[in-house]
């Protein structure tokens, strides 16, 4: 089972995203040394980057991109699919289709939509907000199955979000949905919180999931919580999965610290 972590592009600087932030060749480098296969790039405006030297900077390293990640959009810029200003939800679609096409130029699988898709309104407009939801995410399903790949639609727990907190509302919605570009993506943080086992989830979600984010219930690295991860892991085993591990922690106590603490566990099992 391949292991990846998330890295953010030099730009993002929002403290809300729990990634490894700063220099982009010098955190590359950290994984690389420490045996990571790949790398989980989380953007936050694709159009301002230039591919061609992020794909230098990864390539040269050993490393393979394994799947696009775009949170700090939201965190960062409070841009988001789902939000009353219409300006907002174009600007948003425009980035995640944008995080497509990076996605596409490094030959990994698609994207992830997380706590980028926003929220619905809690007040007499919900409805409505909901139609911006399902809008928006149908049209960058849409862009995604067009060129070939998927958005890997991840379910939050219910402290940050309210549509979607965990994997049974979540496939109600691919099962409603019926769309080609839609996959699931689970996060171990998020599951400890509204999932009623971390197992049960992988064996539900098999026909779809195709990504896993790696945290402890407390954001940290594998090994620092009470997150199961021989359940875990042997679950994905069971359903013969073939996507990548890939953590997403704070870097408590440091960056290098954390990664390497990290695989250290998840290889104990793998």
């Amino acid at each position: 089972m391949k292991i990846s972590h998330q890295i953010a592009t030099s730009d993002v600087t929002t403290p809300l995203l729990p990634s490894a932030k700063g220099p982009l060749g010098e955190n590359l480098s950290v994984v690389q040394e420490l045996g990571y296969d790949g790398v989980e790039l989380s953007v936050r405006n694709p159009a301002e980057l230039d591919f061609g030297e992020i794909e230098k900077e990864v390539t040269s390293r050993g490393l393979a991109v394994s799947i696009i990640h775009g949170a700090s959009m939201g965190f960062q810029d409070g841009v988001r699919l789902c939000h009353p200003d219409e300006a907002i939800r174009r600007e948003a679609l425009k980035r995640h289709r944008d995080a497509l096409d990076m996605a596409k130029h490094f030959g990994c699988p698609g994207m992830v939509l997380g706590s980028s898709r926003g929220k619905l309104l809690e007040d007499e407009r919900r409805e409505e907000s909901k139609g911006w939801m399902y809008d928006g995410v149908r049209a960058v399903a849409d862009y995604a199955a067009e060129n070939g790949m998927k958005m890997y639609f991840e379910p939050l727990h219910r402290y940050n979000a309210n549509f979607c907190i965990n994997t049974e509302e979540s496939l109600a919605f691919f099962k409603e949905f019926k769309h080609e570009g839609l996959a699931l993506m689970l996060d171990t943080f998020h599951m400890n919180v509204d999932e009623p086992s971390f197992a049960g989830p992988i064996f539900a979600g098999r026909d779809y999931l195709g990504h896993m984010h790696i945290a402890e219930n407390n954001r940290l690295y594998p090994g620092a919580g009470h997150v199961p991860f021989g359940e875990v892991i042997g679950a994905l085993k069971a359903i013969d999965y073939k996507g990548f591990l890939s953590v997403q922690v704070v870097s408590v106590p440091d960056m290098r610290t954390a990664a390497q603490k990290a695989i250290q566990h998840l290889r104990s099992f793998v």
